[in-house]
């Protein structure tokens, strides 16, 4: 699937009737690829009465993602759903450090992030909605469930492939049969292109 890009994927799908796979999301740094299974990150809106609660031990409402952080196993694209937040960040310079640290291929958040002039030098793919200087109020409820990621429902194992043109999900129970034409599709239009 590395060799796939998002317009092939979509191309497939869309010819077997299955269209509501494919994101919206930006690339913060052009040129950056990402291919892994999904590990899902929920977010709530916070609250304020709650917010002092957002960072102490085992809280119900936890303000960080510490233990999706510490679920992620190394090839893993991190996909929150930031409910379309932009003018707030929930992954910064060390938030992702630390998902980097751990393996991490990529983060896919339909929110903003922060901390961009030190984004760049992590050499992690980022998929958003922008950068944005105020931290997160949102709660991270749970993670490794289904979620909506940018009007896509994603689910742990899903595999994420993002590029230039955004970033597409590929069910897992399909990963097969996406595998099967992906390679034969990009073969034809490497082709096309030579003759053309």
């Amino acid at each position: 699937l590395r060799r796939a890009s998002t317009a092939s994927i979509t191309t497939i799908f869309k010819r077997k009737g299955i269209k509501n796979l494919w994101m919206p999301l930006k690339h913060l740094f052009p040129g950056m690829r990402t291919v892994g299974p999904a590990l899902t990150i929920r977010t709530v809106p916070g609250r304020d009465d709650l917010q002092e609660l957002a960072y102490q031990p085992g809280t119900l409402f936890p303000g960080h993602p510490d233990e999706a952080i510490e679920a992620i196993q190394p090839g893993d694209v991190v996909v929150v759903d930031g409910r379309g937040a932009t003018d707030e960040g929930l992954f910064g310079d060390l938030l992702t450090l630390r998902i980097k640290k751990k393996g991490a291929a990529g983060l896919v958040c339909d929110m903003a992030v922060r901390d961009s002039p030190h984004m760049a030098e992590k050499e992690i793919p980022i998929f958003c909605l922008g950068a944005a200087s105020p931290g997160s109020t949102a709660f991270n409820v749970d993670y490794n469930v289904p979620i909506g990621c940018a009007g896509v429902l994603v689910c742990p194992g899903d595999i994420i492939l993002g590029d230039d043109d955004g970033v597409v999900v590929i069910p897992q129970a399909l990963v097969q049969d996406a595998l099967e034409e992906v390679l034969m599709h990009e073969d034809r239009e490497d082709f096309i292109r030579l003759m053309l």
